[in-house]
């Protein structure tokens, strides 16, 4: 099945505590790449969605977006750092014998102290977010994998249409070039009668005419040709990522068409071949966005 690495998914859970959405974007990346924005005390949640992430999506640049609304504000405590307060105080006696301070400390002046009073707020449970986050982004990668699997079946068309296009072009080179030895036979035999007026054919002729042949014998590149295609099918029929075996495919492709372009002797061909690479570039472009 063909996919494209373009998409968006978007998964909602609701917990006791906090309803949690996650949005996940993805775009073309020659491997995977995961870049993600979590509660910076969700850690281990995102190691969590990073490995569920790999599980399901083989190639593709994604983008994992993590958004909390918390049902009710959770329990705030003050907590008193007693050594650091201590040593704010002896510091205080210590100077109040050279300067005049007064000897009762405010509210405000206590709050002044840097790292003597913190606010903590009660942490939402560890076991509910692993939960949550899995659930949420389980969703999300569904919808995603949905989105890159209907516009998969656009380019999996696209690619077919491309197929037959070659497939079209090589008919044509094959066609052409059964004919070419025998041409070329003639047009030799017809020189060689202008210059000596002879219409037998000596050794020298079919030597040249075998030489030529073997020359521009291109048999095997059209039975690779009709091979790769054949390989072009059955890959693109194939549940897994498919993208990196399509461009080596498509590699080949444009290598035998060149060879054949080399050999070719026929203004037919030429054209044919120069309308293979137009395919050949436009499916690689479009094989950029598969996964």
């Amino acid at each position: 099945m063909v996919r494209s690495m373009t998409g968006f998914g978007r998964g909602v859970t609701q917990t006791e505590h906090f309803q949690l959405t996650v949005e996940v974007r993805s775009v073309n990346h020659r491997f995977l790449e995961i870049s993600s924005r979590f509660p910076k005390e969700w850690m281990e949640a995102e190691l969590a969605a990073k490995k569920l992430i790999q599980s399901k999506v083989s190639r593709g640049k994604l983008d994992v977006s993590v958004f909390v609304n918390e049902n009710h504000q959770h329990e705030q405590t003050m907590v008193i750092n007693w050594p650091l307060v201590n040593a704010y105080k002896a510091a205080r006696k210590e100077l109040a014998a050279e300067v005049p301070l007064k000897e009762e400390w405010d509210m405000t002046e206590l709050l002044k102290l840097e790292g003597a009073l913190t606010v903590e707020t009660a942490q939402l449970p560890h076991e509910e977010v692993i939960e949550a986050v899995r659930d949420a982004l389980t969703e999300a990668l569904n919808n995603l994998i949905a989105m890159r699997e209907r516009e998969g079946a656009v380019l999996y068309e696209v690619m077919c249409g491309f197929k037959q296009e070659l497939v079209e072009q090589i008919d044509c080179i094959r066609a052409v070039s059964d004919d070419a030895v025998v041409k070329y036979r003639e047009k030799l035999l017809l020189r060689i009668k202008e210059v000596t007026e002879s219409t037998s054919v000596d050794e020298r002729v079919l030597t040249e005419v075998a030489v030529f042949a073997e020359k521009i014998d291109i048999a095997e590149e059209l039975d690779r040709l009709n091979s790769h295609l054949k390989q072009l099918d059955e890959t693109l029929a194939e549940d897994i990522s498919i993208g990196r075996k399509l461009d080596f495919l498509l590699q080949e492709i444009h290598r035998e068409t060149n060879t054949i372009g080399s050999k070719n002797q026929s203004s037919e061909a030429f054209v044919a071949v120069v309308q293979m690479k137009s395919v050949l570039e436009k499916m690689r472009e479009q094989v950029q966005n598969i996964e």
